[in-house]
């Protein structure tokens, strides 16, 4: 298997399993998704807010590799594949958190039904738990390529 595929394959098993802890959460008769709407507003604040920032750093992520793409030994690790899992996943969770924001803002501007805002809460959790897994997931390939960037090396 070719170390793109295996890339893709372990992005997909981490998307599927960031996914079925969401539902798991979700089935957990502990976890009551009504009483978010019986919050303030200063919920959907503080995700916009999170999830603002996780994604401002997912960039950084990104430009740090970018920034560093002409040292030798990450030039050797782009060429041959072995950064696309930080890149993508740093995709991942900028994309997910552009959902979530885009929730929040709904559910704080729009007036929409109880049942829509079930669905728009659950959005906003679930887009929320991928971001912060695919994060993680770039903070540790982040801490990969800095390693890289040493050079002496023991």
């Amino acid at each position: 298997m070719t170390t793109k595929m295996k890339n893709k394959l372990s992005l997909a098993i981490g998307f599927g399993g960031a996914v079925g802890a969401t539902y798991a959460l979700f089935r957990c008769p502990y976890f009551d998704v009504s009483k978010f709407l019986k919050c303030n507003e200063d919920f959907h604040y503080n995700a916009i807010s999170m999830s603002a920032t996780i994604g401002g750093f997912l960039f950084t992520g990104i430009s740090i590799l970018i920034s560093t793409i002409d040292k030798d030994r990450i030039k050797r690790l782009w060429n041959y594949n072995y950064l696309d899992n930080m890149y993508y996943a740093a995709f991942i969770g900028i994309t997910q958190n552009v959902i979530s924001i885009i929730a929040a803002l709904a559910m704080i501007l729009l007036d929409i039904g109880e049942q829509a805002q079930i669905v728009l809460v659950k959005v906003e959790i679930g887009t929320i738990i991928i971001g912060i897994v695919f994060f993680i997931w770039s903070v540790k390939q982040m801490i990969f390529v800095i390693s890289r960037l040493k050079e002496n090396r023991k």
